[in-house]
């Protein structure tokens, strides 16, 4: 494949995994305690009483309060991150990876640090590292007004409820559909699951809203995130596209353990709703 190619994959790599590299605006501490499935309160009342039900407006408004709170919240954490790039196709098969030491520091400080890499030379510089100094410039406060999911940005339509599985247990979430209001390469349209018990973000899927490269017919991508305690942090993001000449590129991040992790606590969402 020529470098053109490689660009195209370079582009889905970054398209595909901006939702991970501004999580810290959308979906990270839980409530005080949360260990599991809320059964009581907001989860509950709409459960029994369907016309109780927020609509999408009221849900992104609650969402983007407790959001927030979350990142006025988190203060620190670190992980062992995994980046993995594979490519099948007419070019044949490439494979890279990098494992990175990632530390935040709040409100709006990561720093990454490279502890070894494989594979393929071309795809870890040009993709891989590309995609992590990426994740540093999305971090940022003009990107990361840009892509919150917030009315200014995006139309949000509540199509249904699920009980989605995470590694920390089920959880029942609110489905909302998302349309950017403006394409730009750090903006999306899908699907967002938000917690119906703190209002957090646990799943999002969708495609980039701007074709990253004509190199690229169709992207997918899908970030989810888990409670680590009190707070909710990334847990995977996997992005994949078809290349027009012929080929398949996927994009894995794994997000680690987070050993380390450091929060305030905050109050309850009842107690939140309660004092409006």
């Amino acid at each position: 494949m020529r470098v053109d190619g490689w660009v195209a994959v370079l582009g889905v790599a970054v398209s595909g995994a901006f939702c991970a590299a501004g999580a810290p605006a959308q979906s990270f501490t839980g409530p005080s305690g949360a260990a599991g499935v809320a059964t009581e309160g907001v989860a509950a009342s709409a459960e029994a009483v369907p016309a109780m039900r927020p609509t999408a407006a009221e849900i992104v408004a609650r969402m983007l309060e407790r959001n927030q709170e979350r990142l006025g919240a988190l203060k620190h954490y670190e992980s062992e991150r995994t980046y993995k790039v594979e490519y099948t196709g007419t070019g044949g098969e490439h494979h890279a990876e990098l494992e990175v030491r990632a530390e935040y520091t709040g409100p709006n400080r990561k720093q990454f640090t490279v502890v070894s890499e494989s594979g393929s030379k071309f795809l870890c510089e040009k993709v891989l590292r590309k995609l992590v100094e990426s994740e540093q410039e999305a971090t940022a406060q003009s990107n990361r007004t840009q892509t919150t999911l917030g009315p200014e940005n995006y139309d949000a339509e509540l199509v249904g409820e699920e009980t989605i599985a995470t590694s920390g247990g089920p959880v029942r979430a609110w489905v909302l559909a998302v349309k950017p209001k403006v394409d730009n390469k750090f903006t999306y349209r899908g699907r967002v699951w938000v917690s119906e018990d703190d209002y957090a973000v646990a799943r999002i899927e969708g495609e980039p809203a701007k074709n990253p490269s004509w190199w690229i017919n169709r992207a997918h991508f899908q970030s989810d995130y888990v409670r680590r305690g009190d707070v909710w942090l990334p847990e995977k993001n996997v992005s994949s596209s078809h290349v027009r000449i012929g080929g398949e590129a996927t994009l894995t991040i794994e997000y680690g353990t987070y050993p380390v992790v450091s929060a305030a606590t905050l109050r309850s969402p009842g107690e939140a709703v309660a004092s409006r």
